[in-house]
């Protein structure tokens, strides 16, 4: 019996011992039944983690489909990737997972933000909880455009470069109107530019954590911080000060 005349439940039964990396190089490739039951098994994969290095076989229309299943997705993009590579991914797992918001964790690691890095991520921002961009450059504008739309995020970390990053997302009035906020971990190369515990008084439901770089210290200001939404699975810390 060929495969084609199998019925769709024997072809999820086989293809659900089918890893991401044997799937992907599949689709659009031998018939549209497969790529049915390919797109029928992509709900396993709703934590996706990869490198640019090695990044998954790329169809536009099955990063789409992908994209709406995702629960968490962390891209270690790397400094020396061209940005219209990271584009290629980045654009249609973002414009999925905005269709169906069940994305609730982002993680981008060493990139620099530009506008339509921006303009994809915001896309969305409005389902996240957890954003982690410790490891990224990212801009004070940058930062503050996505937190006007960011309703239901609970915990923002971040990377701040003295005299690089800026200072305008401290403000009071930006965090204060992100209604969900309970937590900012910042990872500072520098001085502050703000006193946390001036911050705290003016945002008093948001817990600051910051750990500096120079002199290896993590010092935690305001409220108990509230670490269950390291739960989606990439992010789980086994202790407050084991932040990397």
């Amino acid at each position: 019996m060929h495969f084609l005349h199998l019925h769709d439940d024997c072809l999820d039964l086989i293809f659900a011992n089918l890893e991401m990396d044997d799937l992907l190089p599949l689709y659009n490739q031998i018939d549209t039944r497969f790529d049915e039951a390919i797109g029928r098994q992509l709900h396993r994969f709703r934590d996706l983690m990869f490198s640019m290095r090695e990044p998954p076989v790329f169809n536009e229309n099955l990063m789409l489909l992908l994209g709406r299943q995702l629960r968490s997705l962390h891209i270690n993009v790397g400094f020396s990737t061209q940005e219209k590579m990271v584009l290629q991914y980045l654009k249609p797992l973002c414009q999925g997972a905005s269709e169906t918001r069940r994305l609730r964790a982002l993680k981008l690691d060493h990139t620099k933000w530009s506008d339509d890095i921006l303009t994809a991520v915001g896309k969305v921002i409005p389902s996240l909880v957890f954003l982690d961009l410790r490891q990224c450059d990212v801009r004070d504008n940058q930062i503050a455009q996505l937190l006007e739309s960011a309703d239901k995020l609970r915990a923002l970390a971040l990377l701040h470069l003295n005299n690089q990053t800026g200072d305008s997302h401290w403000q009071p009035q930006i965090l204060n109107r992100t209604p969900s906020l309970e937590l900012i971990h910042i990872t500072v190369l520098g001085p502050l530019p703000f006193s946390p515990e001036e911050l705290t008084q003016q945002c008093p439901k948001i817990s600051f954590i910051v750990r500096y770089l120079i002199k290896n210290e993590v010092e935690a200001y305001g409220p108990p911080a509230n670490l269950d939404y390291f739960k989606y699975g990439l992010w789980t810390l086994e202790g407050l000060y084991s932040l990397p």
